[in-house]
């Protein structure tokens, strides 16, 4: 750094001893001036870039882990063991989860040596360019025939600036080659699950063949499903073995993935002391429960552990990238069994049976998975779990039908699967019994996994539902009010949203038990690769169906988020008019959003669509102005906010209540009856009157007449009182009763004038009008009577 100094030092008395000429200097050059300022940011970057390049640590590491683990993985690939016969789907499932998680490893190696190689080709950038500017600059004094000491300051910093572009190269060069193991690996693993992705698929030919003979000659054949290899051992000994093979797999599945575990563990204990926590809230503050969503959430807080284990679990498997079978079966049993004794308590006690077959044969299915047995066994298990899952949905879709009220959203879903499960079942049994026993295992099992997966969502959705309950409920500074409007609309809303979430995870296992959802995404993967070439346009039918896809999606999230806070729960919740204009920008940004993603997605360059824009803008400003303006004055009232839903305005000889306020247009519902729609610029440009907008309260004005006998006074008094004790009318202001003195008519004049809520007025009205009438006839008073002077000529 010493030179770096020594530059800036000598340059400085350059400065002040030298007149510097006003030639001009070249872009990658460095200006005389500020060359005193340039030595001193180029020392400054040279240690920052020096530290930068000594952090290859990590990269060493990385470095000597993959040199370890290459012979490891390296000694797994056996083509022979895919083509073994013994070798099942549950086998070639596991060696995919091994294959995975080194792919996840070196995926997350692959990203931190990516990370380390542009770090330093950056670094590499900046020295070229910085070393490009330093000997342009020499050059450029060195015409000038400058100071030697100038000169021999210069080649020192270029010196440097070349010793580190050196050492960054051999930096780079290093991790390049890591890189390059890391990717040849990555490669090899990859090849590896494509092996046994070919694997499976041949496999699953042979559903559909006779691969034992009919079940009453017998067989001596090992299932096609089973994880033992086919020895002459006993039953004993197959289920001792079965049993200590998958036992080793969960071990060394755990161990891998310990932090995961743990992360896991704490996620539960959290949910659990959440859950109590809650529960104790819950009895303190909650009183009375006045609907079933209430009773739901109650009951979801009495039993934690319960509510933990199935949800809780569930959840956290996600945390995984991927699971052997001993391990997923682990977490599905915690979770099923949860749910077998939490989800009757939320439906109905009767439903407990359906649910308790379902986890018995859950138990036996994965027991025969687990011991292997030989095929004749196996096959009167299968039909054993396939009579008790036809039983079971017999007992479940009666209880269903009979108890619509307490199962709602699924009675007509759960009706039509379940029927046809049972004829699936059938089909099973059948299968089995002429020889078709792959088949047989297949349905069985995928339905098993179906309705298992069916009956953990329909209770985490109530769960959920449940878990916003309490976030509201919870709320200090929500009155009675706005706590009702936040339940009715979870139910409304919320709940039918969940419950769509539900049913696409329930049809996601469904379609992976069933080993159709691969299936579909390549068929889907190849129907969109599908293009057509139009003179220089290529068409393609992904990018339409992605175009029309995420503009359908588009409308209708705009549509539902119009919807949800137009609601009246939303508008009773929010401040007021913050709902409807919240509605409104969001329905502008999400249909925007959308267009842009559809077009980009289609493959359109947005780019070169310009001058097209430009044109249109053009266009529009000539045959569209109307339009616009309304779309402009949309988005005033909906930032302004002179109106608002609910408000009752007069506009254009137009009196009635604002129900929608749209991007166009807004609807106003006139007391006839009839919908008006009002353009969004008359709104702007014209007179409105809202009655409504800052509050409710209305002054009420009743005229009265009396006979010329009558006492002013009294009269007074009368209609003070009749108005006061009136429910409808406020105390402050209080009403007032104006006299007016002799009519032309003779008659004494009066005027009740009183507060109320707009809404009541004339119902009000009409109520005081009674009673003063009853009021006077009662006192005495005389209404006015008509007096008619006859003047005839005489």
């Amino acid at each position: 750094m010493s030179f770096f100094l020594f530059l800036s030092v000598a340059l400085k008395a350059q400065d002040i001893t030298t007149n510097i000429d006003s030639t001009s200097v070249s872009k990658k050059s460095i200006a005389i001036g500020d060359i005193s300022e340039e030595s001193e940011e180029l020392g400054q970057k040279v240690l920052k870039l020096e530290g930068i390049l000594d952090r290859s640590s990590q990269i060493a590491e990385i470095d000597s882990i993959v040199k370890a683990t290459a012979p490891e993985i390296l000694s797994l690939v056996d083509s022979a063991f895919l083509q073994r016969d013994d070798v099942t789907l549950r086998d070639l499932k596991v060696r995919k989860v091994t294959w995975n998680n080194y792919k996840q490893v070196l995926s997350e190696y692959q990203d931190i040596v990516k990370g380390r190689s542009e770090e330093i080709s950056k670094v590499i950038n900046d020295l070229f360019y910085d070393l490009n500017r330093w000997e342009n600059t020499k050059s450029e004094f060195a015409e000038r025939n400058e100071s030697k000491d100038m000169a021999e300051s210069f080649d020192k910093a270029i010196i440097a600036l070349n010793n580190m572009m050196k050492s960054a190269h051999a930096r780079l060069d290093s991790v390049f080659v890591t890189q390059k193991k890391i990717t040849e690996l990555v490669l090899v693993v990859d090849e590896e699950i494509s092996h046994i992705e070919f694997a499976e698929n041949q496999r699953r030919k042979d559903y559909f063949v006779i691969d034992n003979p009919p079940i009453w000659k017998g067989s001596k054949k090992i299932m096609a499903e089973d994880s033992i290899k086919t020895e002459s051992l006993s039953s004993y000994s197959l289920i001792i073995n079965g049993l200590r093979q998958n036992k080793n797999q969960f071990m060394d599945f755990f161990n891998l993935n310990i932090k995961i575990v743990i992360l896991q563990i704490a996620f539960l204990i959290l949910l659990l002391s959440f859950l109590i926590i809650a529960n104790k809230k819950w009895k303190r503050n909650i009183i009375d429960l006045q609907n079933h969503i209430e009773i739901q959430a109650n009951t979801v807080l009495e039993n934690p552990l319960l509510t933990a284990l199935s949800v809780g679990v569930l959840v956290s498997a996600f945390f995984y990238n991927s699971m052997v079978p001993a391990y997923a079966e682990f977490h599905i049993i915690i979770v099923l069994l949860a749910t077998v004794l939490l989800l009757p308590k939320l439906t109905d006690k009767k439903f407990s049976p359906f649910l308790w077959l379902l986890f018995l044969v859950y138990l036996l299915n994965t027991f025969e998975a687990f011991i292997g047995v030989k095929a004749n066994l196996v096959r009167w298990l299968l039909i054993i779990d396939a009579l008790l899952l036809s039983v079971s949905l017999y007992i479940g879709l009666k209880i269903v039908k009979s108890n619509p009220e307490k199962f709602p959203h699924i009675v007509k879903l759960f009706g039509f699967i379940g029927k046809l499960f049972m004829v699936l079942l059938i089909v099973s049994i059948v299968a089995n019994i002429i020889g078709m026993v792959a088949l047989s295992n297949y349905i069985t099992k995928s339905v098993i996994t179906s309705l298992s997966f069916g009956v953990v969502t329909y209770l985490a959705v109530k769960v959920f539902t449940s878990i916003f309950i309490l976030i509201f409920k919870f709320r200090k500074s929500s009155n009675i009010q706005t706590l009702t409007a936040l339940v009715e609309g979870t139910h409304q809303r919320i709940r039918p949203l969940l419950n769509f979430i539900g049913f696409l995870f329930w049809l996601f296992f469904t379609l992976s038990g069933f080993e159709l959802y691969d299936f579909i995404i390549n068929w889907y993967s190849d129907l969109i690769a599908m293009e057509w070439r139009v003179g220089e346009m290529t068409i393609s039918l992904g990018g339409v169906l992605a175009f029309l896809g995420i503009f359908i999606i588009t409308l209708m999230i705009s549509k539902i988020a119009a919807a949800l806070f137009q609601d009246e729960w939303m508008v009773n919740v929010l401040p007021r008019g913050i709902s409807p204009a919240i509605s409104l920008v969001l329905r502008i940004v999400v249909i925007g959003i959308g267009l842009y993603a559809g077009l980009t997605a289609a493959g359109v360059d947005l780019s070169n669509l310009g001058f097209m824009l430009g044109a249109l803008g053009v266009g529009i400003g000539f045959g569209l102005q109307n339009v616009v303006l309304n779309f402009v004055s949309g988005l005033i009232l909906a930032f302004e906010r002179p109106i608002n839903l609910g408000d009752a305005i007069e506009v254009d000889m137009e009196m009635g209540v604002v129900t929608n306020i749209g991007v166009r247009s807004s609807n106003i519902r006139a007391y006839t009856g009839a919908e008006v729609i009002i353009p969004n610029g008359d709104l702007i440009s014209k007179k409105v009157v809202n009655w409504t907008l800052s509050n409710r309260n209305r002054r009420s004005k009743i005229p009265m007449k009396t006979s010329p006998a009558a006492d002013p006074e009294l009269v007074i008094e009368l209609f003070n009182k009749i108005a006061s004790e009136h429910p409808n009318t406020t105390s402050d202001p209080p009403p007032k009763t104006y006299f007016y003195g002799y009519g032309p008519d003779g008659n004494l004049n009066f005027a009740l004038l009183y507060w109320t809520t707009f809404s009541d007025t004339l119902k009000t009205d009409s109520q005081i009008a009674l009673q003063i009438f009853k009021a006077l006839k009662e006192a005495g008073i005389q209404a006015p009577a008509p007096v008619r002077r006859i003047i005839t000529d005489s």
